[in-house]
């Protein structure tokens, strides 16, 4: 059957007798001064799961992948490729290639990202530029978290996969300088963030006691909006808020059973979904402001990737001269996949939809 992507709106009682709710105990701190604890346990109240929907969309029309705040960035697609192009050679769509499996990506300042790889290195990765190895973390890392301020303080925190958290600072043409914070390690650790609606942008870590509860990626917006992340619940595949101690889905899509990470650009949520060897845009939008600020879903999802790249796992937003651009990276040389020469890779996504509109 082929994977469709829609919207699937649930009504409250359908959903108290399907789902539950996700509850979590969070504790926020300066990072490297105080310990942050916390745990999760689940609750017969209300969830809004991803479940197949085979009826026709019901949402709002998708528009094309632009805002009037986030000038449109053209960007090279995938058949403008040389002939005489050596596997591990770069151009305008590929920025790093020939790397180990890829862990993570994040943006770190306009036209560069940080790449993470199962070798535990940390790669800077800039068009025109050479990818640079910046550090060796000692184990992979599972999550990268920059600091809202990373443009000035060119800090970059790290969840690694053995659930330690180190504070990473780059530094121009040498070894970024890599920080442990052993007060802020242990087991359990579903991944760090920032809470955008609290004053304090202090790091904040997630810790779970139900295996049920998987997450990818946290994903941030603006000020004052709650934090976004992919996770996986109970096995199916969501966008998800964490508000207060409650995680909530919001919406959504058949992701046929697949979620990388997400990356937030304005009006749009860009979600990897890595079996499918696809990337989506989804718009989303403010439903409250203020102490309750909550997300929600504003339309039909778009095809930005359809296999082009094969199974693109994360998903960075970087600011670039005339706009936005969406930067992935492939997981080609996970089991089952066929990984090609090149692999893994950093590569640029066209920002214009690769199938035309919303798919059915």
């Amino acid at each position: 059957m082929p994977m469709g992507f829609h919207l699937v709106h649930t009504s409250s009682a359908q959903a108290r007798a399907r789902g539950r709710r996700r509850r979590a105990a969070l504790a926020a701190g300066v990072v490297g001064m105080v310990s942050l604890s916390g745990c999760m346990s689940a609750s017969s109240a209300l969830e809004l799961p991803f479940t197949e929907d085979k009826s026709e969309p019901t949402g709002i029309a998708m528009p094309k992948f632009s805002s009037p705040d986030l000038p449109s960035t053209p960007v090279p697609t995938t058949e403008s490729k040389a002939k005489d192009k050596g596997p591990c050679d770069l151009d305008d769509v590929t920025l790093a290639a020939c790397l180990p499996l890829t862990t993570a990506l994040a943006s770190t300042g306009p036209g560069e990202a940080l790449v993470a790889t199962d070798d535990g290195a940390l790669t800077a990765v800039a068009p025109g530029k050479t990818p640079r190895e910046v550090a060796r973390l000692g184990a992979p890392a599972k999550q990268l978290l920059p600091s809202p301020s990373v443009e000035e303080d060119r800090q970059v925190f790290v969840l690694r996969n053995d659930d330690t958290i180190a504070r990473v600072t780059l530094v121009e043409g040498s070894t970024a300088d890599v920080r442990e914070l052993p007060d802020l390690s242990e087991p359990g650790i579903l991944g760090i963030y920032f809470d955008r609606t609290s004053d304090t942008l202090s790091p904040r870590k997630l810790l779970v006691g139900d295996p049920g509860i998987e997450f990818q990626q946290f994903c941030h917006g603006p000020d004052g909006m709650p934090p976004l992340a992919t996770a996986i619940l109970d096995g199916t595949p969501q966008l998800v808020q964490l508000t207060g101690p409650v995680i909530n889905p919001l919406g959504g899509v058949d992701l046929n059973d697949s979620i990388g990470g997400c990356a937030v650009m304005g009006d749009r949520v860009v979600i990897a979904i890595p079996d499918a060897q696809k990337v989506i845009s989804m718009p989303v939008g403010p439903k409250s402001s203020g102490p309750d600020a909550a997300w929600e879903v504003k339309g039909s999802p778009e095809v930005l990737v359809d296999g082009d790249f094969g199974h693109i796992s994360h998903v960075a937003a970087v600011a670039a001269n005339q706009g936005i651009e969406v930067w992935g990276a492939t997981t080609n040389k996970t089991a089952g996949a066929q990984p090609s020469e090149s692999d893994e890779r950093v590569v640029r996504l066209p920002s214009d939809g690769a199938a035309g509109g919303s798919p059915d």
